[in-house]
């Protein structure tokens, strides 16, 4: 057999210990069982070697390759090879699964009917059209089970269809009700369709479930009126397209009639037992429109006319961010953006509202490309000033993702977030990448042509794991051109928010430089408090800090001249070196709770951040000006060798 991949190899097989099997590599079975269960794949999606089903392509089945005879529903993060795909479909166990091989194929050997508790709940009929019984199909509770079998022409039963006639279900009173001009509903299992006929509804289906209609059927219905009713899920739907497009050529009308408030799975039985009535029923029916072939494109749309059935517009963060959308947070280095981005993340996690906005709840993968350190004191100094002593949905990746040169990284990611949301027991609902710089690889910022390869890597995150992606990003030097480098970021996104801070105020704005769908969204203002989250190995503070909305206006004070580029450059470097270094109140002068820093620490942040150029003397020069400057502004408050914010 095949090897496994690592997510099949290390997943527990469905149905509990392996059945005793003849010898046989059912991995070679893998494209006729996946026929057989699941019909023909989505081709938007597949491939030669891999199978899709579903509307997105969820469900993965390799029918070639290294992996041939696997598959994998990206949905629940389960997989396994032929016999757990069988039981996935069809219940029951591994043992079950291998019985089912037996019938349906007849070179493995075997036919003895299935043992066990299970008993026979139903046994359905199929008959030829003169009332003549070809087969039945028999359904086992109470774990679901069907099997097929025939007349044996001794009393007995053969358990499988080999040379038989396949016909639809209630063939006799279908033809009837056809001759008569009535209109003939085709559900997907025989339940239904008897249940339509005590109601005087003519209904019949094909045997074998979603998935099995043949083409053949659809001459038996030329000229008639055809209503289909698929069941509430993506297998149901594709099903009934399937159906409508082989009776296309041949019934005079085709309606495919989705109803209303429909449990995931649920048929037409689940409606008339919720009180849905025949009356309720047959209204719908009426109003329903005529069915069209959908065009298969590779490209999502929506035809003219349609807008009402296309799915509303749904919100992660109401009015701002879209679920399942693309955003961004930018502004300069050092004023809060991964404080804000971080903020928002954990409000999703608890399901909280985040600046008086509804947020989606769900699960949170927070990929910081700057290590875990500084993230992990955030998270705590959230956890201990804002959090509520539940767990939440929460998970940093303390490590890069290359969505530039590497296609692996986006790929292992997608695979990370879709294993996380089967961990957490939630679907995740937002990926943040914190920053664009530690994500391009060697792309270059500057160039439209590496933030577009970005953006469809991000693009292709978002598609496959259905999640909201927000990327953090840094402005340019001059911040009224927005954020850094090519502006093609800034066209892709469905919203994006620049942060900036007042020098003076210490406040934060949030401002909404872009929302694609929402209204006007005004910005949002905070400040950075601090939280002490213990003491070190010397007895000092262990702080962080986090975001605390406030309504007070982030505007310069009265009589104050506005700053230099050089001082801003340099206040920028105390915050920073305070954010990183600073200790509480190391001297008597500095006042109490505030934070200072040795000035050397602060002169290397400055001179980081580009505070001079030249020669070394220069730099000192300039640093020891703005220090100066900013002290005699009662900005900055020095005593000695420390420094911290007046």
């Amino acid at each position: 057999m095949s090897a496994l991949p690592p997510f099949v190899a290390d997943a527990p097989p469905i149905g509990g210990p392996k059945a005793s099997v003849p010898h046989c590599d059912f991995a070679d079975r893998i494209d006729q069982v996946a026929r057989r269960l699941l019909g023909d794949p989505n081709p938007r999606h597949s491939s030669r070697d891999e199978w899709r089903y579903g509307t997105n392509g969820s469900l993965s089945v390799k029918v070639g390759g290294e992996h041939r005879g696997t598959w994998r529903d990206h949905e629940t993060g389960t997989g396994g090879g032929v016999l757990d795909l069988i039981v996935r479909e069809r219940g029951g166990d591994r043992k079950d699964a291998v019985e089912w091989l037996k019938a349906e194929f007849s070179d493995i050997a075997g036919r003895s009917e299935p043992a066990g508790e299970r008993r026979i709940a139903a046994v359905y009929g199929y008959t030829d059209e003169a009332g003549e019984l070809l087969f039945e199909v028999v359904r086992y509770a109470p774990q679901k089970d069907f099997r097929q079998r025939r007349p044996d022409g001794r009393g007995g039963h053969v358990w499988n269809l080999k040379d038989t006639r396949i016909v639809p279900y209630r063939l006799p009173e279908t033809l009837e009700a056809l001759a008569l001009g009535k209109t003939v509903a085709i559900v997907e299992g025989e339940k239904d369709a008897d249940r339509l006929a005590k109601l005087g509804i003519p209904a019949t289906c094909n045997p074998g479930g979603a998935g099995k209609w043949r083409d053949e059927f659809g001459a038996l219905f030329d000229g008639a009126d055809v209503i289909i009713l698929p069941d509430n899920d993506d297998a149901g739907r594709d099903h009934a397209e399937r159906v409508a497009k082989s009776l296309a050529s041949h019934a005079a009308r085709i309606r495919v009639v989705e109803l209303p408030d429909l449990p995931r799975k649920g048929d037409v039985s689940d409606f008339l037992n919720r009180g849905g009535t025949v009356e309720a029923l047959l209204d719908i029916v009426e109003h329903a429109p005529p069915w069209r072939p959908k065009a298969v494109t590779r490209f999502p749309s929506i035809r003219y006319g349609d807008e009402d059935s296309a799915p509303p517009l749904r919100w992660l963060v109401k009015g701002l961010l879209p679920e399942a959308g693309l955003s961004t947070v930018y502004g300069p280095p050092g004023t809060s953006k991964t404080f804000v981005a971080l903020d928002l993340a954990l409000h999703v996690a608890h399901g909280r509202d985040w600046f008086e906005r509804r947020t989606e709840p769900g699960g949170v993968l927070y990929v910081s490309g700057e290590g875990a350190s500084g993230m992990l004191l955030r998270m705590k100094a959230w956890r201990q000033e804002k959090g509520d002593g539940t767990r939440a949905p929460f998970v940093p990746v303390p490590s890069s993702v290359n969505l530039y040169d590497e296609e692996g990284d986006v790929d292992v990611l997608i695979d990370d977030v879709k294993a996380h949301g089967a961990a957490l027991g939630v679907p995740v609902r937002l990926i943040v990448l914190d920053t664009l710089s530690r994500m391009i690889g060697s792309g270059d910022e500057d160039k439209a042509r590496d933030i577009n390869m970005v953006v469809q890597r991000a693009e292709h995150v978002q598609r496959e794991t259905g999640a909201h992606v927000l990327i953090v990003h840094h402005s340019g030097k001059d911040r009224d051109r927005g954020m850094r480098g090519s502006n093609a970021l800034l066209g892709a996104v469905d919203a994006s928010i620049e942060v900036s801070r007042h020098e003076e105020s210490g406040i934060c704005e949030g401002k909404i430089a872009k929302v694609k769908d929402g209204t006007a969204v005004a910005p949002f203002r905070y400040t950075l408090r601090q939280s002490v989250l213990g003491t070190d190995e010397d007895g000092e503070d262990i702080t962080s800090c986090v975001v605390e909305p406030t309504d007070a206006s982030p505007g310069e004070s009265k009589g104050k001249r506005p700053l230099s580029a050089t001082e801003k450059i340099a206040l920028d470097a105390l915050d920073e070196a305070l954010l990183a270094d600073g200790v509480a109140s190391p001297t008597a002068l500095v006042p109490q709770g505030y934070r200072a820093v040795h000035i050397e620490t602060w002169r290397s942040h400055a001179y980081r951040r580009g505070i001079a150029e030249g020669t070394e003397e220069a730099k000192k020069k300039a640093f020891q000006r703005v220090r100066q400057s900013l002290q005699a502004k009662r900005i900055v408050g020095i005593d000695g060798d420390w420094a911290w914010r007046a």
